[in-house]
């Protein structure tokens, strides 16, 4: 998995090969294909791993900051999956669909945290999920080096300052 994650950080979806994730990995194409089915089913197990990492990572967060901190650290771990999702996402209806489950649980998570700075329910669910779109686009800015990296805490720091303190609070 850590072969597949590492070639998709590097190639993104369509330019890593199965090729080089199995001699990233030191296994034959048969022993990947004993596993999954194809590169897309691979893929999904990865994208698998990072929700659940993710979703384990917010449940187990203190604050907003903290949750935020969180989100990014793991999407730095898997920053290839991060990379791969934003294609991958284009073409297969089912991913856009699991994204939409992720983004949802995530927000949910972030959520809890907004309840005492936005006291309606409905409103801290819209906030928490702006923040995951921001979230989530910050870390692929990341994955794809389009953006220098910053402490997951400074970042975390600003952008819950801005969501409990400023921008988004009504």
């Amino acid at each position: 998995m850590i072969a597949g994650l590492t070639c998709f950080a590097e190639y993104g979806y369509s330019r890593a090969r199965l090729t080089d994730i199995v001699a990233e990995a030191g296994v034959t194409t048969g022993a990947l294909y004993g596993h999954f089915n194809s590169k897309a089913d691979f893929f999904d197990a990865l994208f698998s791993q990072f929700g659940e990492a993710l979703s384990a990572a917010l449940d187990e967060s203190s604050s907003l900051a903290d949750g935020i901190a969180r989100y990014l650290e793991v999407s730095r771990e898997y920053r290839g999956v991060v990379r791969a999702s934003a294609e991958v996402l284009q073409a297969r209806a089912e991913h856009a669909a699991a994204r939409r489950r992720l983004r949802e649980a995530c927000a949910g998570a972030l959520a809890w945290h907004l309840r005492e700075p936005l006291t309606q329910q409905r409103q801290a669910r819209i906030v928490a999920r702006v923040l995951v779109d921001v979230l989530d686009q910050y870390a692929h800015m990341e994955a794809t080096d389009s953006l220098k990296r910053r402490s997951p805490s400074d970042v975390a720091e600003a952008l819950s300052g801005m969501v409990t303190r400023g921008v988004y609070v009504a």
